[in-house]
């Protein structure tokens, strides 16, 4: 006899979780700038948002590495995280 286990409307994380260690080494990186947690303080938005921008435009450009391997697509996923963070902060 094998138990059960509730799976119904529960989320499966069907990810690339080396694109999340990408994420996560990017942000450790920086860390001598940026100190652990940064990302939960207010930040200006706007200014998020012009990072985005600028390494949307190095990928719409077809480059897609800066000192990091994929670095600027993993760029433009942690600021998308960041400014999701904060729009969710603002709304409570």
């Amino acid at each position: 006899m094998t138990g059960l286990k509730e799976t119904t409307d529960k989320l499966t994380f069907d990810i690339d979780f080396d694109f999340i260690r990408r994420m996560a080494g990017r942000m450790q990186r920086n860390k001598d700038k940026y100190p652990m947690g940064n990302w939960k303080k207010p930040i200006d938005i706007e200014e998020l948002k012009q990072a985005l921008f600028r390494h949307t435009l190095e990928v719409m450009d077809g480059n897609y590495d800066d000192e990091q391997y994929y670095g600027h697509l993993v760029a433009v996923a942690c600021n998308a995280f960041m400014i999701t963070y904060q729009l969710k902060m603002q709304e409570k």
